[in-house]
């Protein structure tokens, strides 16, 4: 998220050398400040803390107590925001567990500046906010069918659902910008204006349209992209009314971007606060670009503009970019404004509720249509430097058409096509290879690729989470990869191959092995052996733990499942050698494996262990560690690194 505040530091830049305003300096100044700041820690040890709820979630909260941001978790959490609370207890620094492709929440609190937690012995409600919001919010939506609330939650509230209208609508890449530049309430406060201005005078009506939205600002609370358009909305409203109109609409979105990183600097983090300032510049720099071209093509050009500069955060959200995103954007969003748009007269009591409700389900059955048809071009977020070089190649392309100096414009559209093409395209997938022990948790799975033939080696699984479609796919689709030749599943155990339903289900898998029989195996020049030949020998299900070995990248890999010691043991009576390289120690580091003799026999030059952080079975066990260290083995964990990837040329 620095470099989106960079992005944003580099458009007010531009903003304010086209427009001859010196106070992009000040801009950059407080947001380098602030950035700078984000790194500095703060410890109050202290018994109680007292102060108010700036943030209230289903089980979890946040307290401001002198100055200090600090998380609380709470079961069923009841409180709301306003209330003024006292808890005894103690403070610590903010730890959670966060595997592959899954939301960092710890990361995400940090970005809004909450560094530590409450760990609550007693709650005393000091003062309760009368406005009861998550009630009046269940209240608006209890009047939906189950699917049109998701639908509406997520629009008015940003709640987020796995509902699957909303995987739909994720699958056309649509309703999440919609959602975080506020855009429906744009349309809201617009709309009512020209209701009213019908019966009083125009600026009366834009009073008015924005005192209404009052109640929808207190009811989102602490909801950015709400809060961002009220303050713009007032300042237009006091420009217009008691400065004369003073100031350019691009010169108060800057005063009020500014102001608002002088407030709190990190919302120079939130996507909201970067598109919902970067936006009207963009627009207003492509309209100047587009000017001199007629009226219909301007439109489109200017539609084409918005659309490539939002592709880094297309990337960001989605791990691909959709050839259809653009005209399915520009078809739906303006149902996804009107929709959104009832749903808010309705929250402020129009009894419009059947309508909207219908409205909701046509634009379901649409989604529903279009997502059986979506597909993406599999990409990987812009690292650091391709945003910049992105943004930078876009703005002076940008300047350059609109003074029309045709040798640097199209040079440099060359070479943006050239760029994105090759990126977008997985040319490096055809002449690269990789090994990647992917972090699903407590649990296994591990991804071979070799030119574009792909073996995953365990699914791994959880009863909390859809680690399939919440980790595998988005780790594939970032990694460019379609499809699945062929999934091998040591055991049944469900941390080994509890998410391949859903897997086959929602990914390509060619091919599933489960047993013995069918090794060795070979796929694109990479032979998979399997080293556990006793499996029917055995009655328990590790015991039955197929053990995997194959060479790629330079290296021997020996892959052990939960395979146990008496398993390592016969290995050592069977095969004189085995090469090893990289182990990938047996049931998650657990002391019923990787015992003394086995390391010594195999020699391996670094072990990864895969499991999960602060797990309740303890791996991996101090015995196994301590063996390793004693033969100068390098350790690699899952649980403090997160997925480890090797990676070399296919041909190597």
């Amino acid at each position: 998220m620095i470099v989106f505040g960079i992005v944003f530091g580099l458009v007010f830049l531009l903003a304010f050398y086209k427009y001859k305003k010196n106070i992009a300096i000040i801009c950059l100044i407080i947001f380098s400040i602030g950035i700078g700041i984000s790194y500095i820690r703060f410890d109050f040890k202290q018994e109680t803390y007292s102060g108010f709820v700036i943030d209230s979630h289903d089980n979890y909260f946040l307290l401001l107590s002198k100055g200090e941001k600090l998380y609380t978790y709470n079961k069923d959490n009841k409180y709301e925001i306003g209330d003024y609370l006292s808890i005894a207890g103690s403070k610590s620094e903010i730890s959670f567990t966060s595997i592959e492709s899954e939301f960092d929440f710890e990361d995400y609190l940090k970005k809004k500046g909450v560094y530590y937690q409450l760990n609550p012995k007693k709650i005393d409600v000091s003062f309760s906010n009368p406005i009861r919001i998550r009630e009046k919010r269940q209240k608006f939506l209890s009047h939906f069918s189950e699917e049109q609330q998701n639908l509406i939650s997520a629009l008015l509230f940003s709640d987020k659902s796995s509902d699957i209208t909303i995987e739909n609508a994720s699958k056309l890449h649509i309703a999440r910008l919609t959602s975080a530049t506020g855009i429906f309430i744009y349309a809201y406060l617009h709309f009512l204006i020209f209701i009213l201005t019908y019966f009083i005078k125009d600026k009366k009506a834009k009073i008015i349209s924005l005192v209404s939205l009052i109640p929808y600002f207190i009811f989102t609370f602490p909801r950015f992209s709400v809060i961002r358009i009220f303050l713009l909305e007032s300042l237009r409203i006091i420009n217009e009314i008691f400065l004369k109109k003073k100031f350019r609409n691009i010169e108060l979105i800057s005063i009020a971007g500014i102001s608002f990183l002088i407030f709190d600097y990190h919302l120079g983090y939130s996507i909201s606060f970067v598109l919902g300032f970067t936006l009207p510049i963009i627009i207003t720099f492509i309209r100047d670009v587009n000017m001199r071209t007629k009226r219909l093509k301007n439109k489109i050009l200017n539609m084409v503009f918005i659309y490539i500069f939002l592709i880094p955060f297309e990337l960001k959200f989605y791990n691909g970019f959709n050839p259809l995103s653009l005209v399915v954007q520009t078809a739906l969003t303006p149902m996804f404004v009107a929709l959104a748009t009832l749903s808010l007269f309705s929250f402020y009591g129009l009894p419009i509720y059947a309508a909207v409700n219908f409205f909701a389900k046509g634009l379901s059955n649409i989604l529903g249509w279009l997502g059986k048809i979506a597909f993406q071009i599999n990409a990987p977020p812009f690292n650091e430097w391709c945003i910049l070089i992105y943004v930078l190649l876009f703005l002076i392309y940008c300047y350059y058409r609109g003074i029309d100096f045709v040798p640097i414009y199209k040079f440099v559209l060359s070479l943006f096509i050239i760029s994105m093409t090759l990126y977008f395209v997985p040319v490096t997938n055809l002449v690269t290879a990789q090994v990647s022990f992917i972090n699903v948790g407590q649990g296994d799975s591990c991804l071979i690729r070799k030119g574009s033939s792909t073996v995953l080696i365990d699914t791994g699984g959880s009863i909390y989470k859809d680690i399939a479609k919440e980790t595998l796919i988005p780790f594939f689709e970032k990694n460019r990869i379609y499809r699945l030749d062929l999934v091998i599943t040591t055991h049944d155990d469900f941390d080994h191959s509890g998410a391949y339903d859903s897997l086959k289900e929602n990914f390509y898998v060619k091919q599933r092995i489960t047993d013995t029989t069918s090794f060795p195996i070979t796929i694109n020049g990479m032979t998979f052996k399997n080293y556990n030949n006793h499996i029917t020998e055995y009655s328990e299900e590790n015991d039955k733990s197929l053990v995997i070995g194959f060479s790629l990248v330079g290296k021997d890999f020996l892959i052990m499942g939960d395979a146990p010691i008496k398993v390592e043991q016969n290995m050592m009576k069977e095969y004189g050698h085995i090469d090893c390289d990289i182990l990938k120690a047996g049931h998650h580091g657990s002391q019923t494996s990787t015992c003394e003799d086995f390391v010594k026999y195999l020699s391996p030059k670094t072990t990864i262990i895969s499991c999960g952080k602060n797990n309740k079975y303890g791996h991996p066990h101090d015995k196994v560690i301590n063996i390793l260290k004693k033969y100068n083995v390098e350790i690699l964990r899952t649980d403090e690194i997160g997925t480890i990837t090797y990676r070399g040329w296919a041909f190597g």
